[in-house]
């Protein structure tokens, strides 16, 4: 393992500072300061809270919107729907940036990444990192550096426990570490996660520290051999090297609670379509075609008689047309109950390969729509063209809602920012 690509060099993740409210404060410095907390698809829970709301109380993942509005401790609480279009496009100015200054890079998620740094002084290069990220693109960061990735994730951790933007423990003494490690339950490390936690509670590993002195060889028998390049990269072996290829995708899926119930087949179809053309939308955007799709509509689990209806459609052959993946996507209509409530639907597309891969008997399939649409959506945007509703400008009654929804201020012309 010490032959991997990158081992005994510093390796840092860098991730956005609560990314959500970051990016709204980016594209509104008025914001810098004050209680401001993002919200979840339908503007439902707290999903991103500033540092100001959370020292306040407000717990993100828990707390409903309506029940924060309504509390005269919180008057001045600023909420914003989620901006995922504004996320999209910050997220890759923030990777654009880190490269400018990093060839080697591993994205882990929107707003974190690895990246090697310069071994003869790494504090240095991930400062100038964080620097050029914040003054590029507006986004404050936070950084652990360690000489592995698991070692990184240790120290990024303790660095916002102790209210510190960079830490690098990749110069620490053995000692040092080991004591940081003890100090470091072992849910905190990363990839641990409850049922695992409980699992290596039964040996006697209930820290970092412990988890780093298992027996590696018995790690792998018991769990996986993810567990034991967990517990080597503790230890200080590199096992995760820094520019591994990702493993391919296996799934795409596509699902939202919807803004307003729908008990009809003829509202639902409406729904499906414009997932359906969303799904195909990420399909070309990858290079991919779906052999297989899963779809389903629910109701509340909060309501008498909740249920879910599904359907599985095989495409033969693959593909990526909207058009196509709309139709199998109604298959489900014919399960749902007429005058029930559904709240939510979704697709989940298997079966992928690239483009092209897997050839028909049947003849070449005619894509002259899709191809289309995507030439149209390229020139004009994604709400430029669509079957039925999802071609229609004006929001349907069942869309999510983002009633306080900040403007497209990177993305359209029509709403960037005005600098004064």
């Amino acid at each position: 393992m010490s032959t991997l690509l990158g081992a005994g060099r510093p390796v840092a993740l860098i991730d956005v500072r609560s990314c959500f409210v970051s990016v709204e404060r980016a594209m509104d410095p008025t914001l810098e300061g004050k209680r401001v907390v993002c919200l979840s698809n339908n503007d439902g829970v707290v999903v991103a809270a500033s540092a100001e709301a959370k020292a306040s109380g407000i717990r993100t993942m828990h707390d409903a919107w309506f029940e924060i509005s309504r509390d005269p401790r919180y008057a001045d609480v600023i909420a914003r729907s989620s901006n995922y279009e504004a996320i999209a496009d910050f997220s890759a100015r923030f990777y654009r940036t880190l490269q400018t200054l990093s060839s080697e890079m591993s994205v882990y998620s929107v707003d974190e990444c690895w990246t090697m740094l310069d071994r003869r002084d790494p504090t240095a290069h991930a400062a100038a990192l964080q620097a050029r990220v914040l003054k590029w693109v507006g986004l404050p960061t936070s950084c652990g550096v360690g000489t592995t990735k698991t070692l990184a994730k240790v120290a990024q951790r303790h660095g916002k426990a102790i209210g510190e933007d960079l830490i690098d423990i990749s110069g620490w003494r053995r000692d040092q570490i080991d004591e940081l490690l003890a100090e470091t339950p072992v849910s905190e490390v990363w990839g641990i996660g409850a049922a695992l936690t409980r699992g290596l509670a039964g040996l006697g590993v209930r820290t970092a520290l412990d988890l780093a002195r298992a027996d590696p060889r018995l790690l792998r028998r018991r769990w996986s051999v993810v567990l034991e390049r967990t517990a080597r990269e503790l230890a200080g072996t590199p096992c995760l090297p820094v520019g591994f290829e990702p493993p391919e995708r296996a799934q795409i899926m596509h699902t939202r609670m919807l803004g307003a119930t729908v008990d009809n087949p003829t509202e639902m179809r409406e729904v499906l379509t414009s997932y359906a053309q969303v799904a195909a939308r990420r399909l070309r955007t990858e290079g991919l075609e779906a052999g297989m799709m899963q779809v389903w509509v629910s109701s509340s689990r909060f309501r008498d008689g909740a249920r879910t209806d599904t359907a599985g459609v095989a495409l033969d052959p693959p593909t990526a047309d909207p058009l196509r993946l709309a139709r199998a996507a109604w298959a489900v209509l014919d399960e749902m109950v007429p005058g029930h409530a559904y709240n939510r639907a979704g697709l989940l597309l298997t079966g992928l390969a690239p483009a092209g891969a897997q050839l028909s008997l049947l003849g070449v399939p005619d894509t002259r729509i899709a191809d289309a649409m995507a030439e149209v959506e390229h020139r004009f945007g994604r709400q430029a063209v669509g079957f039925g509703a999802a071609g229609m400008r004006t929001p349907r009654r069942w869309a999510m809602k983002r009633e306080r929804l900040s403007p497209a201020a990177t993305t359209r012309w029509d709403q960037l920012l005005t600098v004064r």
